[in-house]
């Protein structure tokens, strides 16, 4: 009898020695780095736990309110970043040139994910899912904007296209952006025509003159910024009422003109998405949302 006790005990000792170390330590688990808010918010829909997060002016979700900042999405500080011991650095697209200048060197390697769509943003979406077992709530973000370009698409099936023209200001200059951009590709779902193409695959902003772009006499004129907006605006308002040759532009005289606001409009796609398509139909055939 003693045997049988002692043989059963030995066993469940050596059961709950293996449940122990099951359990994976803070040490071993993803310790992940968000590099960009868009990302940090991505992150937070997806209840991912975070060791890094941007710096900026902008409002974090709560969950992040203490977790450690890095410094600049195109220039993290590298002390900070190693310190940090991260697993994974989500950064973008976008910023990759930038990105890889600043982690030349470090041992540091970097995930880059495409935002310069929506859909970008969902096949990101899937894929942070599937990495890091949060595959139920990725399915569940992704059908929010998939209802919503499937609402827009059927409401813009039988309407006439309006030409826009995309300006995104920083102060004291401004660039177009072309259909490879977010911005871009927001009006395309909205069911507008970008009057600036890309002559690159990869080219999201350019250059471009005032008489050129009056010869395109778009329909509608979309002012987006890229960091401080209220200057922005007040370069856009000056530019429009000295320069002779956009006072000229039918969307000027016909007041079809829109200060995008930079939460929604943002340079690369973010959760908010679905609000942003809407608010961009509404703004390109003056309706409201019914």
């Amino acid at each position: 009898m003693k045997k049988v006790v002692l043989c059963v005990t030995i066993c469940l000792l050596f059961l709950v020695g293996c449940g122990k170390q099951e359990q994976p330590t803070k040490k071993e688990g993803e310790r992940i780095i968000a590099t960009t808010v868009a990302l940090t918010e991505t992150a937070a829909k997806l209840n991912l736990d975070l060791v890094g997060v941007p710096n900026t002016e902008k409002v974090l979700p709560k969950k992040y309110a203490k977790v450690q900042a890095i410094g600049q999405a195109k220039q993290p500080n590298l002390e900070i970043v190693r310190s940090l011991q991260p697993t994974h650095l989500l950064s973008v697209t976008s910023i990759k040139p930038e990105m890889e200048k600043a982690l030349k060197g470090s041992g540091v390697s970097a995930t880059y994910y495409n935002y310069n769509s929506i859909q970008g943003m969902q096949k990101a979406i899937t894929e942070l899912g599937e990495q890091f077992h949060r595959k139920k709530e990725a399915e569940q973000l992704n059908a929010v904007y998939d209802k919503q370009i499937a609402t827009i698409q059927k409401k813009i099936k039988q309407k006439k296209k309006p030409k826009v023209l995309i300006l995104l200001g920083v102060p004291g200059s401004y660039l177009i952006s072309t259909e490879k951009s977010f911005l871009g590709n927001l009006v395309e779902l909205a069911g507008g025509e970008n009057v600036i193409q890309a002559t690159k695959s990869d080219e999201e902003f350019i250059a471009s003159n005032t008489e050129a772009l009056y010869k395109m006499q778009p329909d509608v004129i979309l002012r987006a910024s890229h960091g401080f907006p209220k200057q922005v605006k007040t370069m856009f308002d000056e530019e429009f009422k000295t320069n002779t040759v956009w006072r000229n532009f039918k969307a000027i005289q016909e007041g079809r003109v829109y200060d995008l606001d930079e939460n929604l409009f943002g340079i690369t796609a973010n959760v908010n998405a679905d609000e942003a398509l809407q608010t961009l139909y509404e703004l390109l055939y003056e309706e409201k949302k019914s």
